[in-house]
C-alpha cells in the first residue's frame, strides 16, 4: 500500500507538469498503451487514473472501474491525517505508542509517528487517530470535503475498511490533485504536512 500511495501522490503532482507535446505524444502514449498489458500480465481487472486539474484519463483493462466507487482502504490514511491535524486531534511529532499486542505485520509493532504509519500503512495507528477525532467529527469533515459517498456508518474505527465509505478512482484522483496543489479545505500547512508524510523517508 506503500508504493501505491506514492504512486497516487506522484501522479497527481506528474500530471500538473507540462510537457513537450511532441515528447508527450511519442512517448507517452507508447508507456501508456502498455498499462493494460501490465494489468494483464498480474491477471487482474485495473485501471489507473491521472487528473490535471483540468481533465481526468483512465488507462487499464478495464476502464469501467474508474467510476465505480469502492472502499478507499489505506488511501484514506490521507484524509484522517488531514482531519486529525486540523482538529488538533494529533500533531506530526507525536509518537504512537506500541502496547506489545501482536499486530498484523511485524513492522507494525513498534512506536510510529504519523509519517512513519503512512509509509508502513499501520492501521493501528490511524484506527486510534480515528477513535481521538470522534464519530460525529469525521462524519462532519467526510461530508465538508465531500469524499466519495461520504458515508461512514456508525463505527468511527473501520468505515474506511470495510464500509459504508466508497471512492471511484477519477475521485481519488481528483482529491490527490487537490492535496498536491493545496487547495483542499484545510490549512495550508496541514496539507503541507501531510504531503511530506507521503515523501517520508
Amino acid at each position: 500500500m506503500k508504493s501505491f500511495l506514492l504512486l497516487l501522490f506522484s501522479a497527481a503532482v506528474l500530471s500538473g507538469c507540462a510537457y513537450d507535446a511532441k515528447l508527450q505524444d511519442s512517448g507517452t502514449s507508447a508507456r501508456t498503451q502498455e498499462i493494460p498489458l501490465l494489468f494483464d500480465q498480474a491477471q487482474t481487472q485495473a485501471v489507473f487514473v491521472t487528473f490535471d486539474g483540468t481533465q481526468l484519463k483512465s488507462y487499464g483493462n478495464d476502464l469501467s472501474r474508474a467510476k465505480t466507487q469502492y472502499i478507499p482502504a489505506s488511501t484514506f490514511k490521507m484524509l484522517n491525517a488531514l482531519i486529525g491535524l486540523q482538529n488538533a486531534k494529533v500533531t506530526n511529532t507525536e509518537v504512537f505508542k506500541w502496547s506489545g499486542e501482536k499486530r498484523t505485520f511485524p513492522a507494525w509493532e513498534k512506536d510510529m509517528t504519523l509519517a512513519e504509519a503512512m509509509q508502513a500503512s499501520a492501521v493501528p495507528v490511524y484506527q486510534e487517530l480515528a477513535r481521538r477525532i470522534g464519530l460525529e467529527l469525521m462524519r462532519k469533515e467526510v461530508k465538508r470535503v465531500g469524499f466519495g459517498n461520504a458515508q461512514i456508518g456508525q463505527h468511527v474505527d473501520n468505515f474506511w475498511l470495510v464500509g459504508p465509505l466508497k471512492i471511484s478512482p477519477e475521485q481519488e484522483a481528483q482529491f490527490a490533485y487537490q492535496l498536491a496543489t493545496k487547495q483542499l479545505p484545510f490549512d495550508r500547512n496541514v496539507q503541507q504536512q501531510v504531503k511530506d508524510m507521503l515523501y517520508f523517508i
